[in-house]
């Protein structure tokens, strides 16, 4: 694992594939963030958030996601995408994402995304359940 995702409770390992690519030459935008949502899907699996939902009628979605682009990517490249939580509010969770192209070990991109809870019946916003807190937490080893 590269050195700058030490720390990362979750580590997702994929190639670069051409259909990623731009006219450009390099990977589009856009696919920098299906890489961290293949990290947060692989979170959420690994906390139970898929059960719980089945469960309790309660999800996790994204309220906001940005992406900080570092340096380019193409096929055939290989990549190590981190995902952690740095903040668990009573209304939101902050998940932070760092993309490594491992060829070059260098980080390619730094993105983090706000979470919010709502029930999956009629959309309302709820409070992070706890149980979800507590998952994280293990997960995270606080």
């Amino acid at each position: 694992m590269p050195s700058d995702l030490a720390g990362y409770p979750v580590v997702v390992e994929q190639n670069v594939t051409w259909g990623d690519m731009d006219k450009n030459g390099h990977v589009n935008n856009v696919e920098y963030f299906r890489y961290m949502e293949n990290a947060r899907v692989e979170y959420y699996r690994r906390i139970g958030k898929y059960e719980f939902e089945r469960e309790t009628g309660i999800t996790l979605v994204l309220k906001s996601t940005t992406c900080n682009y570092v340096a380019p990517l193409a096929y055939p490249d290989r990549i190590a995408v981190g995902a952690r939580v740095k903040e668990i509010g009573a209304r939101q969770v902050i998940m932070t994402y760092t993309v490594i192209d491992t060829q070059r070990n260098r980080v390619a991109a730094l993105g983090e995304a706000t979470i919010v809870a709502l029930k999956t019946a009629d959309k309302t916003g709820v409070p992070i359940p706890d149980i979800l807190k507590r998952r994280i937490r293990d997960l995270e080893g606080d």
